[in-house]
């Protein structure tokens, strides 16, 4: 790979002018790739950073239309400063435009320059150093001036800049003459030459998708058994093995990482060259036997491809081969390991390894397994090797570390034992930090190390060339004062009133429809890949500022958070205001565009109740969500609400655990509100209409007589309270009686007693 560093550097450093001697060499070849990256004909970008005053950059949020109309609004601009979990730099804001001042510009640039002239022995590890460095410094400010917005970073631009350049390399220099001629005309809309519609139709790269199928099963298919040990690092563990594959991928195709376009929750999609396509199949028979042994059939890796012309990157056109991608990987997951080749078929048939043996299998996982063993001295508990590399290697260490080390080496056949032997396996190596040091064997050819967090004072690695990376991971689990996990049995004692956990699941609504028509005409592999990279951002990175608030801190359990969905658990009082904090700063995060909302479900269950009937509750409940009219709801107590209603329930619940915990006010409001909601709901099955009946007298004579009774005592502020529901009642003519009811359930849950 050494040999082809040069073209992923030159790709990478395009735009930057320090280094624009360095574009000589590869001149028509970084021209070819950087148009097709932009996807569009871009005026003045040659003098842009050298003779103009610096931009802001737009959020690319502001472009997404699913009316193929443009939205008319006040853009949303990013501020210009290094990239950081600080919600003045990440969420944009509505201002008059402003040209900022050119030295905050300066410094970005004279950050970015510093790592471009350090001292290098290894130059994967220097071009990967770089791509951090760019990203930090460089997201936020506007990879050209043309006619268009400035929506595309120079972070998104350049690396995929670099990607296409990879891909274009096999081309002589003639072909990419040529090519470059073709592009440039079709771009200016200027007259073409013959040939030209050839040259355009004919594919130039490979979009390569691979999906972790079964990995839903994989994190939650397991018992209450040291769940809250073994959960998160079943889920961190998918996140390694996500990246162990694509390392994988990348070492045998003989690609650097610049040409992945995104990797996570079980994801990845890259760019390659056209020769790539006669080796997939061959990489994905490897992966393919890798994970049979270490997991059986619970994981399987599908890949799917689409050859990309160079008329398929000009904007608007690259959406349909990312569908393309899309429908061949959906077909490789229907026909799972058709890759095998010989006798390995008979591996994926295979009979459990001791025939229903009850003292070989794992009480965690439930998989039969010759290397299971006491969880404890003397205990029917048994756990597998895996399992157990998941509690008390990455489960135990996990929560302690900011830094995680992954040294990278020719892959080895190892034995299934642990978490560890698989990624092996892969040709990856992982080590925690001791004492701000990560130490790794001889076979180690170069490391990585990421920060999970924004940091500074990261972690040493001797002996070998290391590229430092922040990977924001939403690495919450709650601790008990011994440095241990909590217990899901100890967590739910931390609930008000009723001691359960409240398992909460919430996605972006119709997300995929956004990826392949929010951009319409103006959709370029730029933009979709900035619009991934900012998804990321909030869902892998903000998400964890909003669980480590004061209210949420050591009480949320993060099983998964990242590309568009989470996962978490806690005390269940916690999670309603979680649920609805995440939406409203999700909403705030996109700029408040329609397109762009979050819908969740949310279960209740007891400490030692099944994880994987927990995530399918959940999961029950957010569907239920899903199937009301536009979405944008929150599955809770058994109805779906839109987030507006449930924000009017959130303030009834308050309003009423006001009357009954503060005020000392009647019980029995709450279990009126709902006597009055099921008498509704009853008259409205039998004939499927909405009617007047006793409920609604019922409800204004019963709550006045309240009120009256508070008023005889004096207590002015209680009778306030009790008219204030029976007003909102009364004036919305008792349709709102549904919210009143949940409200009042949920407060009855709130205040419960122990012994109630």
């Amino acid at each position: 790979m050494e040999k082809r560093i040069p073209i992923a550097l030159a790709g990478l450093l395009n735009n930057v002018r320090e280094v624009a001697e360095q574009d000589e060499k590869f001149s028509e070849l970084i021209a070819l790739a950087s148009k097709l990256s932009a996807g569009e004909q871009a005026s003045q970008t040659k003098n842009a950073l050298e003779n103009q005053s610096p931009q802001q950059m737009i959020s690319i949020f502001d472009r997404i239309s699913m009316n193929e109309e443009p939205r008319q609004n006040n853009f949303h601009y990013l501020p210009l400063a290094p990239l950081a979990l600080d919600k003045s730099i990440i969420f944009a804001k509505v201002a008059e435009f402003k040209k900022p001042q050119t030295a905050t510009y300066e410094s970005l640039l004279e950050e970015l320059g510093n790592t471009i002239i350090q001292t290098k022995d290894d130059d994967v590890t220097y071009l990967e150093n770089l791509l951090v460095a760019m990203q930090r410094t460089t997201w936020c400010i506007p990879a050209a001036y043309s006619h268009s917005q400035l929506d595309v970073s120079l972070y998104d631009h350049n690396r995929m800049t670099s990607a296409l350049a990879m891909c274009l390399a096999e081309k002589t220099a003639e072909e990419i003459g040529k090519l470059l001629g073709a592009v440039t005309r079709n771009y200016q809309n200027t007259p073409k030459e013959n040939g030209d519609d050839a040259l355009l139709k004919k594919p130039v790269a490979l979009l390569v998708g691979g999906d972790i199928s079964g990995v839903q099963d994989f994190i939650y298919t397991i018992s209450s058994k040291q769940a809250a040990k073994t959960l998160r690092g079943r889920s961190f563990y998918l996140q390694l093995l996500t990246e162990a594959v694509l390392r994988y991928v990348l070492r045998e195709l003989d690609l650097p990482v610049t040409n992945v376009i995104y990797s996570g929750g079980g994801h990845f999609y890259l760019l390659a060259p056209l020769s790539a396509k006669e080796n997939l199949d061959k990489i994905q028979s490897e992966i393919s036997k890798k994970l049979l042994k270490h997991h059986g059939i619970g994981l399987y890796l599908a890949v799917g491809q689409a050859e990309v012309s160079a008329w398929g990157f000009q904007k608007g056109n690259f959406p349909d081969y990312w569908k393309q991608m899309h429908a061949d990987l959906n077909r490789a997951k229907r026909q799972r390991y058709t890759e095998l080749k010989g006798d390995m078929h008979s591996k994926v048939f295979a009979l459990n390894e001791h025939g229903g043996n009850q003292d070989a299998t794992c009480s965690i996982c439930g998989r039969e397994s010759k290397d299971t063993e006491p969880i404890k001295t003397g205990s029917d508990d048994r756990h597998c090797g895996l399992c157990k590399s998941f509690a008390e290697n990455i489960g135990k260490d996990l929560p302690k570390s900011q830094f995680v080390g992954l040294g990278f080496a020719t892959p080895k056949e190892t034995e299934r034992k642990s978490a560890f032997d698989a990624l092996r396996s892969f040709g990856m190596l992982v080590k925690w930090p001791e004492k701000n040091k990560i130490q790794f064997d001889e076979s180690v050819e170069r490391a990585v190390v990421w920060s999970l967090d924004d940091a500074e004072n990261w972690p040493s690695v001797k002996g070998t060339s290391t590229a430092y990376v922040t990977r924001y991971t939403v690495n919450l689990i709650p601790m008990n004062s011994s440095g241990y996990p909590k217990t899901f049995d100890e967590l739910q004692g931390k609930a008000h009133g009723m001691k359960r956990l409240g398992v909460l699941r919430m996605d972006v609504d119709d997300l995929g429809n956004i990826f392949s028509k929010g951009l319409g005409k103006e959709a370029t592999l730029a933009r979709l890949s900035a619009l991934s990279f900012q998804m990321s951002l909030f869902f892998e990175g903000w998400l964890k500022r909003i669980c480590e608030q004061a209210e949420y801190k050591n009480l949320i359990y993060a099983v998964y958070a990242g590309g568009d969905d989470l996962f978490v658990i806690g005390p269940w009082d916690k999670i309603p205001g979680l649920a609805q904090e995440i939406s409203d700063s999700f909403a705030e995060y996109t700029n408040y565009h329609p397109d762009f909302h979050i819908s969740g479900g949310m279960a209740f269950i007891g400490g030692k109740y099944p994880v994987y009937q927990a995530a399918d509750d959940a999961e029950g409940i957010l569907d239920m969500a899903k199937d009301l009219s536009g979405k944008n709801a929150f599955g809770f107590l058994e109805q779906p609400w839109k987030w507006d209603d449930f924000i009017q329930i959130s303030y009834g619940f308050e309003l009423i655990c006001s009357i009954v915990d503060e005020l000392d006010g009647p019980k029995a409001i709450m279990q009126l509100l709902r006597e009055l909601t099921v008498e509704k709901a009853n008259c409205q099955r039998k004939d499927g209409r909405l009617k007047y009946g006793s409920w609604m007298w019922q409800g204004t004579y019963r709550i006045y007589r309240m009120e009256r009774r508070a008023k005889r005592k004096h207590q002015d502020e209680l009778a306030g309270k009790l008219k204030e529901i029976r007003s909102s009642l009364e004036k919305e003519n008792f349709e709102n009686l549904d919210q009143w009811g949940t409200a009042a359930r949920w407060a009855q849950l709130y205040l419960r007693q122990a012994n109630e």
